[in-house]
C-alpha cells in the first residue's frame, strides 16, 4: 500500500512539472472587434473548447479565453475557432439510444466552432452528443447544421436522415458542381472538405483548408528489454507465511503502439508480449508426523510470456523530448514450465496459475527512438488453491528502442 502510494504521487508530480503543450504563435480577436498577436496553447482540441489558454508574450502570464470574451482564435492555416450562435442537434448518435424521431432535436448554443474550410462557401465543425457535427455558410449568410440523423423506422430497422446533400445542392450551385457530387456524397470531413472546396474554385474564390496539417496516428514498434526486481510470498492455512527473496531478472517484450490522431499525439494505446521469468528458493522447516522437525528447499520457478495492454499520456519538454505515464491490465498468455516444488515435503509441489495484474509505469522518450521506464506491478496470486494465499509483486527498469 505504501508503495502504491509512493508510486501514484510521483506520477502526479511528474504531470504536474512536465505536462503541458507546446504555445505556438497565433492571434484572439476580442469581443470588441480588436485583434491581438499572442501565443496560444494548442491542445488539438476534439471538438468545440469551451476555454483556451493563451499569452501575450513568451513570458507573460498565462491567460484563459472563452467564448464570453473572444470572437476568434487561431494560428495560421494550423486551427481557427469561430464563436458562433448556432441551432446544434441534441440528438444521440449511439444506436442504443436512437429515437424514432426522424428531424434534428435543436437547441441554440454559442460555441467555438472550428474552421476546415474559410472561402466564398465555408465548412465548420464541432463534436456533440458523441457525433461530429457539420456546419456550412456561404457569403454572408448564417452558419446552418449540415443535417444528417440516424433514426429508428421499427425497433429493428434504422434509417437515415441525410438532408445535407439538399441543403448543399441548393446552395453550392455552379457550373462544374453537379448533382452527381451530391448523390453520393457522405457525411465526413474529408468528402464535406472536397465539395466545398471544389465550389469554392468554381467561384473562383481562395479555400483556406485548416485540417490539412491534421495530425495523423502514428504507429511504433519497439523492442524492450529489461531487468525486473521480483519477490513472493505465500502461506498454506495453518502454516507460518513464507517470504521468498528477491530475485532479478530478465525481461524481453515487443511493444506495438498506436499514437491516437488528436491532442497532439499526447495520447497512445499498446500492447506488449512479453518473457519475463522468476527464479528463487527457501529451506522451510516443517513438522512432519506431529514429532518430527525436518527442512525442506521450496523452489519457485515463474517464467512467463505475459501480455500488458494499456494506455500512455505523454508529456512533452520539446519536440524531441517526452515523458510519459502509462497503466496496463497484465495477464498471462502461458506460464510454460512454472511450477513450485519441494525436496522433502509433496504438499509443497505446487501448480502455478498467475491472477491479472495491474502496472503502472513512468519514463522518458527520446525523439521517437529511445526510451527509458520503471514500471510497477501489483501484487497477484500465483497459486489457484482455497487454503494457499500468495503474493507476487515486482518492480522493472525497461529500455526501449523504436525501430519504425
Amino acid at each position: 500500500m505504501k508503495l502504491n502510494l509512493f508510486f501514484a504521487t510521483l506520477l502526479l508530480a511528474t504531470v504536474s512539472a512536465f505536462s503541458q503543450t507546446n504555445f505556438e504563435p497565433g492571434y484572439i480577436i476580442q469581443s470588441n472587434g480588436t485583434q491581438v498577436d499572442c501565443l496560444i496553447k494548442n491542445e488539438d482540441w476534439k471538438g468545440s473548447p469551451t476555454t483556451f489558454v493563451y499569452k501575450l508574450s513568451e513570458n507573460g502570464e498565462t491567460k484563459i479565453g472563452s467564448v464570453a470574451t473572444i470572437n476568434e482564435f487561431g494560428s495560421k492555416q494550423s486551427f481557427k475557432y469561430i464563436k458562433a450562435t448556432v441551432q446544434i442537434d441534441q440528438s444521440s448518435d449511439v444506436v442504443n439510444n436512437l429515437t424514432f424521431e426522424r428531424n434534428p432535436e435543436y437547441k441554440e448554443e454559442t460555441v467555438f466552432l472550428k474552421t476546415l474550410v474559410s472561402g466564398k462557401a465555408s465548412l465548420y465543425f464541432t463534436f456533440h452528443e458523441n457525433a461530429p457535427r457539420y456546419f456550412y455558410s456561404v457569403g454572408d449568410g448564417e452558419i446552418e447544421q449540415l443535417i444528417y440523423k440516424r433514426y429508428l423506422v421499427t425497433r429493428i430497422k434504422m434509417g437515415t436522415n441525410e438532408f445535407y446533400k439538399q441543403q448543399l445542392a441548393n446552395s453550392l450551385t455552379c457550373n462544374s458542381v453537379t448533382e452527381n457530387n451530391f448523390e453520393n456524397l457522405q457525411y465526413k470531413m474529408s468528402n464535406l472538405v472536397n465539395i466545398i472546396t471544389k465550389y469554392n474554385d468554381c467561384e473562383n474564390s481562395e479555400s483556406i483548408v485548416y485540417n490539412k496539417n491534421k495530425q495523423k496516428a502514428k504507429f511504433n514498434l519497439s523492442v524492450r528489454p529489461g531487468v525486473a526486481f521480483s519477490s513472493f510470498s505465500m502461506q498454506r492455512r495453518g502454516d507460518e507465511l513464507l517470504h521468498f527473496d528477491s530475485d532479478m531478472g530478465i525481461r524481453v517484450g515487443l511493444e506495438a503502439e498506436y499514437i491516437l490522431p488528436f491532442n497532439n499525439g499526447k495520447w497512445s494505446i499498446f500492447i506488449e508480449p512479453t518473457y519475463r521469468s522468476y527464479k528463487t528458493e527457501k529451506q522451510y522447516l516443517y513438522v512432519d508426523m506431529i514429532t518430527f522437525q525436518k527442512y525442506t528447499t521450496i523452489s519457485v520457478n515463474y517464467t512467463s510470456v505475459e501480455l500488458p495492454l494499456g494506455g500512455r499520456h505523454y508529456m512533452f519538454v520539446n519536440k524531441d523530448a517526452a515523458f510519459f505515464i502509462d497503466a496496463a491490465v497484465i495477464m498471462d498468455l502461458t506460464t510454460l514450465d512454472s511450477e513450485i516444488t519441494s525436496t522433502d515435503e509433496d504438499s509443497y509441489d505446487l501448480n502455478v496459475s498467475a491472477d491479472a495484474a495491474l502496472a503502472f509505469g513512468l519514463g522518458f522518450r527520446y525523439k521517437n527512438k529511445y526510451s527509458l521506464q520503471a514500471r510497477y506491478h501489483s501484487g497477484r496470486q500465483l497459486l489457484n488453491y482455497d487454503n494457499i494465499n500468495s503474493t507476487y509483486k515486482s518492480f522493472a527498469i525497461v529500455a526501449g528502442y523504436n525501430f519504425l
